[in-house]
């Protein structure tokens, strides 16, 4: 846990936080004492917004641990390290220096959450300005960032330190073991249960055109959101289909209908979205998306996710998910019109945000929690939310059928239509594998198969019939210093 540390600035950190540019553009650093620092609401704003620049700047190995091992996307060429170490996950190469196993970023973030929960409410007493109530939404979104962090990392390694205290100094032991993942996971459910009620519903913007801070800041229906993802994963499916019910039924969002489906990407923050990581040119707050999916081409799509956005009535695929006039080109963070042409401008447009939910993966998280209830009455019910989604594209309805495995199929292909390089492909599958002690294994193996070239088919499948594969070995760096961490046991002879 070496690379867990906590920074904050030595000086007192003043800006306007009604502006969301202005929140995600303060970043604390250098390190202070606690006792010195924690005195002012701005200084607590101040820790909180750099819990969200953090994400922002782990955006990379989110998008890559949700994609490597997909097949949605396929890699060309060399590109940055990540991707170069994606490229052996993807073949399941993986050493245990692996830069994907590094899990340091994200648990940045952690500790930017954890700096907010433990010394926040001591500020109400220095702070006159500073109220409960105020204290209380800070610490909502903290709770949200803090669960958003361990579910990558419960997803990705598995078992993980779970670290609930701030690191404020070189004192603290990075020396901790490891917890089950779903035991940190239930914790988290717990955590964001009792952040709902101090949590804003939306934030007051500065522009109205650029919802920036409601879109960019964990609210209510973005709370909501992770809990029924993290309650689908634990197979909590009344629970996980209450919290996708709260979204729906909030009225402050709604699903894009036909070609304008597009502007979930240009320009963003659009009425179907949650929770988006924020980008602004103005501020310097660019990403390498031209980069990666036009001027290199890093990333492309996979022939499979080809044939299933083939249907030229579906308003997602050629010119909107892909350009077609290459057939490999991933078009959808690149473009600025579903038209294939028209791109944006690789200088000054190169801020894209990232999504992290949108109303559509609320309709498929509720479509697959009734699909789990094994039920017939379930089945039918997700066949008319996956319906929502097709006819809102221009397909045809699917018809409910009373096989699980073949419905879990559909809802799969459909969830790789609409989310497709969106970071999500490894987790549905990981996710629906898992299911019922692997009673899906081979489904799972299967559809990773479809992105394997077939010289190598045999030697994945031998290798992803141990489930312990499916996850990430803990770095080297990281076991060096901790002797507390065991290693995956599908990776302890690479450490011999």
């Amino acid at each position: 846990m070496k690379n867990i540390k906590y920074y904050i600035s030595v000086l007192t950190l003043m800006f306007a936080f009604s502006s969301c540019q202005d929140y995600l553009d303060v970043l604390p650093e250098n390190e202070q004492s606690s006792s010195e620092y924690w005195q002012t609401k701005e200084e607590v704003q101040a820790v909180l917004a750099a819990g969200y620049v953090n994400l922002r700047s782990a955006q990379e190995d989110l998008f890559l641990w949700g994609e490597s091992r997909g097949n949605g996307i396929i890699f060309y060429g060399d590109g940055s390290t990540a991707q170069k170490a994606a490229q052996k996950v993807r073949s399941m190469d993986i050493l245990l220096d692996n830069d994907l196993a590094k899990w340091d970023g994200i648990y940045k973030v952690v500790n930017m959450a954890n700096s907010v929960i433990k010394y926040a409410p001591g500020v109400v007493d220095n702070d006159e300005s500073f109220n409960v109530n105020v204290m209380n939404s800070y610490l909502s979104e903290a709770y949200f960032l803090r669960a958003l962090s361990y579910f990558y990392l419960v997803r990705v390694f598995g078992d993980v330190p779970y670290v609930v205290q701030p690191y404020v100094d070189d004192e603290a032991s990075y020396v901790i073991g490891t917890t089950p993942g779903n035991d940190i996971l239930k914790q988290c459910v717990t955590d964001l249960n009792g952040a709902l009620e101090a949590a804003k519903e939306y934030f007051p913007e500065s522009d109205d055109t650029n919802p920036m801070n409601t879109k960019g800041r964990a609210t209510k229906w973005a709370i909501y959101s992770l809990l029924a993802d993290i309650n689908l994963w634990l197979g909590n499916y009344q629970e996980c289909i209450t919290e996708c019910d709260a979204v729906i039924n909030s009225g402050k969002v709604g699903l894009i209908q036909g070609s304008s489906w597009f502007t979930n990407f240009y320009p963003g923050n659009s009425n179907e979205s949650i929770f988006e990581i924020q980008y602004s040119k103005p501020l310097a707050q660019t990403n390498s998306f031209i980069t990666w999916f036009s001027t290199n081409h890093n990333y492309l799509i996979s022939s499979y996710e080809l044939s299933l956005l083939n249907d030229e009535n579906d308003i997602r695929g050629g010119d909107a998910s892909y350009k077609t006039s290459d057939e490999s080109t991933i078009w959808k963070y690149i473009g600025k019109l579903n038209d294939g042409a028209t791109a944006r401008d690789g200088s000054t447009e190169n801020d894209q945000n990232y999504i992290i939910y949108r109303l559509a993966d609320i309709y498929l998280m509720k479509a697959e929690a009734n699909i789990m209830l094994g039920t017939d009455e379930g089945f039918a019910k997700a066949a008319d939310l996956i319906n929502l989604i097709r006819e809102r594209a221009g397909l045809a309805d699917i018809t409910a059928t009373s096989n699980q495995q073949s419905m879990l199929t559909l809802l799969l292909q459909e969830r790789q239509r609409e989310f497709f390089a969106e970071g999500k492909c490894w987790f549905d599958l990981l996710r629906v594998g898992s299911r019922d002690n692997y009673k899906y294994k081979e489904l799972l193996i299967q559809q990773v198969l479809y992105a394997t070239g077939a010289n190598n088919q045999a030697v994945m499948r031998s290798k992803l019939t141990d489930t312990n594969s499916w996850y990430m070995p803990y770095h080297e760096d990281e076991t060096a210093v901790n002797p507390l961490l065991k290693q995956n046991s599908y990776y302890e002879i690479l450490g011999k």
